[in-house]
């Protein structure tokens, strides 16, 4: 009887050392991600650098398929560089800060208050735009529940 007890002890102790490492790596995992993994302000910031160095591939790649979708079809990448271009009046945006501000969190959809601060046609501007931001997989995707203007 003394030796089952021993067992079963022996195993209840190694199965909470076992969870107590789980845990331990699990916490590990997430300081790392917020540390140095992709976190929603990084993503924003990429995504608005990505508007000033004219890299609209990037940000195609952070917008859902659904808002890309014109007339019952995707647009494609080409598509997508040309309206952008077109809502900067085919100039070259000089991007000076970008400021965040999370406003609210649903679930895993993230809202932040942007404000973008930069050159169009040789004039200071500033916009404020209401961005939502959601996790998939590894990636985030940005869109726009108000319709943008620069």
């Amino acid at each position: 009887m003394r030796e089952r007890l021993m067992l079963w002890g022996a195993a209840a102790g190694g199965a909470i050392l076992i969870f107590v490492i789980g845990v331990g790596l699990y916490a590990g995992y997430r300081w790392y991600q917020q540390r140095y993994g992709s976190t929603a302000e990084r993503a924003l910031e990429g995504y608005f650098t990505a508007l000033g160095d004219s890299e609209y591939h990037v940000m195609y790649e952070m917008t859902p398929d659904a808002d890309l979708m014109a007339l019952g079809r995707k647009l494609s990448q080409r598509d997508f560089t040309s309206r952008v271009e077109e809502l900067l009046g085919g100039e070259e945006m000089e991007l000076e800060e970008i400021e965040l501000e999370r406003i609210a969190q649903r679930g895993e959809f993230q809202y932040f208050r942007v404000a973008l601060h930069y050159r169009l046609e040789g004039t200071g501007k500033v916009t404020r735009l209401l961005v939502e931001l959601r996790p998939v997989g590894e990636d985030w995707k940005v869109t726009y529940p108000f319709t943008p203007s620069l």
